[in-house]
């Protein structure tokens, strides 16, 4: 695994938490689809999207209801604004 992939993923993550308070805004959407997307299909969709062979922690994170929902554990995986409460930020920083 890439050594500055956990860095990454917490600025993505933080970045995404951003994107979720700025749903609606056009310049979000294309800022989600420019930078965030390709660093959850690389780092993230094959354990957890469609694509998936094997979903892990029943979490999809390649939809919006997915991540809203959750996985396993019915909490949703990013709690937009609040990044102490979202499991996945915490996943990344391994806090979980």
């Amino acid at each position: 695994m890439n050594a500055t992939f956990p860095a990454q993923a917490v600025a993505v993550v933080a970045t995404l938490l951003w994107f979720v308070t700025a749903i609606g805004a056009d310049d979000g959407v294309e800022f989600f689809e420019k930078k965030i997307r390709p660093v959850l299909v690389e780092h993230c969709y094959k354990c957890h999207s469609a694509e998936s062979t094997l979903l892990e922690g029943e979490l999809r994170l390649d939809q919006r209801a997915g991540w809203q929902l959750g996985g396993e554990s019915g909490e949703a995986a990013v709690v937009p604004g609040k990044p102490e409460a979202s499991p996945l930020i915490r996943a990344v920083r391994h806090d979980a």
